[in-house]
C-alpha cells in the first residue's frame, strides 16, 4: 500500500533515483576500466601493484576498490528495488510498520524502506545494517 504522492512528487523521486543510478553506474564503470576511454577492453579492476612498488599499498588500494564496488552493488539493489516498488504502487511505506516513510525523508534518501522511527529501532538491533 504505497503513500499517496502526487504524480509530481512521485515523478521527481523516480527522477531522483534514475539519476543517482546513472551516477553510481558510471563511477563503477570508471573504476572497473581505469581513466583512459577505452571501453573495447573488458572491464576488471586496475591492477594496483603495477602503479606502485609498495605491495602494501596496492593491496590496500585493491581493497577500496573491491569495498566500493561492493557497496555500490548494494545501492543499485535499493535504488532498483525503489523503482519496482514506484511501478507496483507500494513505493513510500515503511516495511515495518507500513505507515508512510515521508516526503522529506524520500527526497534525502529516495531508496529508503523505512520511516525514520522504524529505521532508528533498526540501526540499534545488534548487528543490523540496511
Amino acid at each position: 500500500m504505497g503513500t499517496a504522492f502526487t504524480r509530481e512528487e512521485l515523478e521527481e523521486l523516480r527522477r531522483q533515483l534514475v539519476q543517482l543510478r546513472a551516477r553510481i553506474t558510471a563511477a563503477v564503470d570508471a573504476r572497473l576500466h581505469g581513466p583512459d576511454d577505452d571501453r573495447r577492453a573488458e572491464a576488471a579492476l586496475p591492477q594496483r601493484a603495477a602503479e606502485t612498488d609498495d605491495d602494501g599499498a596496492a593491496e590496500t588500494a585493491r581493497l577500496a576498490d573491491l569495498a566500493h564496488l561492493s557497496r555500490s552493488a548494494d545501492e543499485l539493489k535499493r535504488i532498483d528495488a525503489a523503482l519496482a516498488r514506484i511501478a507496483d504502487g507500494t513505493y513510500g511505506s515503511c516495511i515495518d510498520c507500513e505507515d508512510p516513510i515521508g516526503l522529506q525523508r524520500l527526497r534525502a534518501y529516495p531508496s529508503a524502506l523505512r520511516c525514520a522511527s522504524c529505521q532508528e529501532r533498526f540501526e540499534r538491533r545488534p548487528g543490523m545494517r540496511g
